[in-house]
This record gives structure tokens, sequence and C-alpha cells, in this order.
């Protein structure tokens, strides 16, 4: 019996166990790759040296984004590692290096370099050649690759797992800013955040797909004249509120829960904790989210869609927002994170809530996690007592040095 005469979903489960079958008898590899450098970088423009960065894959499976290192032809990443897990022994890195234009949609290409034998990784004495056009060379980049045959525990992971750290970046927007007002800085701020093992949480399986009950989601993704015109809009606003640039955009590493909580959730003027509500989405590899209000601009740029950049779906997606553990009258005790499931567009299924969590404290060991479905009245008493509590306390919120040296964020 060939696999056209079975069902579609018997036919792909079928596939699947054909190709587990054949990856029992791989070696499974993992990988820790330490982006170190780049020298010779050429000049892009006429006034100034580039503006570097670069984006790596695996077998096109993974990727990898830097910071930018502005103005340079030397640049150099700090802590700019990568720790991928099951790997198969022939796996290909390739990486292309780019010089970052704030000014222009696109920016300049300067080159790329693979690494054939990632696994059995020998540094070239003088770096990988970055090759343009025409083999030119562009400059060297220095790299190191740390590999080793994955564990018993590792080689049950999904192919090409990220396994840490957890960067973030976040943009600052002034324009959106100006149009949300909603802080004295007009300053809206999108965030994302490389989570570890997302894939072990919340399989290909359980991927949340668009809802087509939902008549907002089927102007976007249904077969309507206008949807090709909606999706550009949001993919153009995403580019605008999510996309990397050198002037108003930060990354780094959050180690830990206390980071999580002063780095990202922290006024960084005033360094208070911020009574907010934000919109979130988890995709196959981050956590997406910016702060959501009922005005229109603000609401707009908080969409799950645009969060997802047009995607079909999501890993799972809803909002959330911070408060303390024990009552707004207690803002130097300990806080927590509340979420919900609570997406139109991609309607979320309940009974992941546990996933999500679970997925947030192997992350963030020790984060205070509650979750709630969109339609329990205790999610609607908790955001009711938020927006009590953010026009009452506006200008005296607990600072984050005081949470620090009363009580821990976390128990």
């Amino acid at each position: 019996m060939s696999l056209h005469s079975v069902p579609s979903g018997l036919e792909s489960t079928l596939l699947e166990k054909t190709f587990s079958l054949l990856d029992e008898f791989q070696e499974h590899y993992d990988v820790v790759i330490q982006f170190l450098c780049a020298e010779d970088i050429p000049k892009m423009d006429v006034v100034g040296h580039a503006d570097p960065y670069f984006i790596a894959n695996i077998d096109d499976q993974i990727t990898f984004t830097s910071s930018i290192i502005p103005n340079t032809a030397t640049p150099k990443w700090e802590d700019e590692k990568w720790i991928v897990r099951n790997i198969p022994i022939n796996a290909k890195l390739t990486v292309k290096v780019y010089d970052k234009d704030d000014d222009t949609v696109s920016d300049d290409y300067i080159g790329q370099f693979e690494v054939l034998n990632l696994i059995n990784y020998h540094a070239p004495p003088k770096g990988h050649e970055i090759l343009a056009k025409f083999e030119h060379i562009h400059g060297y980049f220095h790299l190191s690759v740390h590999s080793m045959p994955s564990s018993n525990e590792t080689k049950l992971l999904p192919r090409y797992t990220f396994d840490g750290p957890c960067r973030y970046f976040r943009h600052d927007s002034l324009t959106v800013g100006r149009l949300t007002m909603l802080n004295p800085d007009c300053v809206y701020s999108t965030w994302k955040i490389r989570m570890r093992r997302i894939s072990v949480f919340f399989s290909p399986h359980d991927r949340q797909h668009w809802n087509r009950k939902y008549r907002a989601a089927q102007a976007i993704f249904g077969s309507c004249p206008l949807t090709l015109a909606s999706q550009s809009t949001i993919k153009i606003a995403h580019k605008i509120l999510f996309g990397q640039t050198i002037k108003h955009s930060e990354t780094g590493i959050v180690t830990d829960t206390d980071d999580l909580w002063t780095t990202i959730f922290a006024d960084r003027t005033g360094k208070k904790i911020r009574p907010c509500i934000y919109s979130y989405v988890i995709d196959d590899n981050t956590w997406r989210f910016s702060e959501t209000d009922d005005k229109f601009f603000a609401d707009f740029a908080s969409k799950h869609a645009l969060l997802a950049n047009c995607s079909e779906y999501v890993r799972y997606a809803g909002e959330f927002h911070p408060r303390p553990k024990h009552g707004w009258d207690r803002c130097d005790d300990e806080w927590e994170l509340v979420f919900d499931n609570g997406s139109g567009t991609y309607a979320p299924d309940v009974n992941l809530l546990n996933n999500l969590k679970d997925l947030l404290m192997f992350n963030f060991p020790g984060l205070n996690i509650v979750t709630y479905d969109h339609d329990d009245p205790m999610l609607k008493e908790s955001m009711e007592e938020l927006k009590t509590s953010a026009k009452k306390h506006r200008n005296s919120t607990t600072t984050t040095e005081n949470l620090i040296e009363t009580c821990p964020f976390s128990a």
C-alpha cells in the first residue's frame, strides 16, 4: 500500500516515525559556539566605518543574530555564545555579515563564510575569510567551537534545540511613544527574549494556528482581497517596532529571575516596577511582548498578529501583567507574573497554560507564575486591581532598589 492511499494524518504519523527510527542510528552532538571578533571589515558608506553584525545558522534549521557593533573595522562581540543541542555530525554553520544602516530599508551585505565540519572544528590561523561577491575578501572572522557527543538526556531533545543563553533585545520607538503616550518619557518599547528549549514544552503538534472563527484574523490570514495589504502593513510595523537599530536598541543576557525583573520590567528612569499589561506571543524561538492599552495606537502596536510578524501559527499567545504577590498594598514584597491565553487571533488552548508556566519556570527558576483562562473572573479582578493601582500610585511605585534590598523578587 502506498502512502498516497492512506489518510493525510496517518501519512504524516508514518513519516515522522520513519524519520525518528532513522534518526536513532545517527550520531548526536551538542555544540557551544563563541563568536569572538572580526577584522579588516571594509567601509560600506562614504562616512565612517561599517556597523557590523552577523546572522548565523546551522543547516538552515536554527539561527542566531548578533548585536550591532557601531562604527568599526574590527568588531569584538562580548558574550555572543550559542548553545545548540542534538545536531548531526555533518552539521554546517553559515555566517553572513552585514553593515547596519538605520536610514535605509535593507542593510548592506558584507560577505559570508561556512564551516563545513562543525563537530571537528579547527580554527584557521588567520580566521575565516569573509567572502563577498566574486570571491572578494571582506575581512576575517574569528570564533571558537566546543563540541561533544550528546548526553543521554540531550539526545532526546528535538533536533537543533537552542539551549542558551537567554538573550534579550529591546527596541525603543520615540515616534510610536508619542502616539501611544503610555509613559512620561514618550517611549514605546518592544521586547524579545530568546528562550531555551521551547520545543520541549510546546511540540510542533501543539502549534496554535490562527483562529478561523475570528473576523479580524480572517481579514489578515483569509482569502479576502485586502489580506495581502493587511499583511504588508503589519509586517512593516513589525520591522519598525522589533528591528534592531544602532541608536534605539539594547541587547544583553538575562541570567536569572532577578535579572528579568530589574532589566525587563523595571522602569529605566525611575527604576520602578510599572503596573501595566503586556501582549505576548511565543514562537519557535522567542518570547515577544509589548505594552498594550485600549487606546488605538497602543492597541495596534501590541496586536498578536504584529508581534508574530503575521505568522499563521504561534506556540502560544495572550496577555500578562506583573503584580505584588501579596497585594498592591505590599509592593515591597515578592512579585509575580500573571499570564492568560487572551488572544482572539490565535485562540490558544487553555490546557497548554501549564506548559507555558513550566517553560517560564525552566528558563527563570524561582519566578512566581500565575495562569488564568481569559474568561476567568479572577483574571478580570486582577486586571482591575492593577488599573486602580496604576492610577493611584503612578508616581509612588516602589523602586527596584528598595525591592532588591528588602526582599527577592522570587521565592
